[in-house]
């Protein structure tokens, strides 16, 4: 099995294809909510790992299994009015890209 930074590094071609359509990207360890690569700023980074990776991915993906227990969440878009959180809840990594 390939460590996080091997999968980072692996894709790192599309990785520069989503920053430079996006407004940035975070790639978040599920393991230690560490981010293991950022192109947003520390403070919007610290605050994506505070409230998207952690709480708000687990509260989705309880939500899912709650109405269908063979199921689970693999995409969350969040609208704001100055943004658009994409992200993608892994096994090893959260992906959050910032639209």
């Amino acid at each position: 099995m390939s460590t996080l930074e091997e999968i980072i590094h692996k894709n790192e071609s599309t990785s520069d294809r989503i920053a430079e359509q996006s407004q940035g990207y975070a790639v978040i360890s599920n393991h230690n909510a560490m981010a293991m690569k950022s192109t947003l700023e520390k403070s919007m980074t610290q605050g994506i790992i505070k409230h998207i990776a952690g709480p708000l991915v687990f509260s989705a993906r309880s939500a899912v299994r709650d109405l269908d227990a063979t199921n689970d969440l693999t995409f969350l878009r969040v609208a704001t009015k100055k943004y658009e959180f994409l992200i993608a809840p892994e096994d090893e990594f959260t992906l959050v890209v910032l639209q």
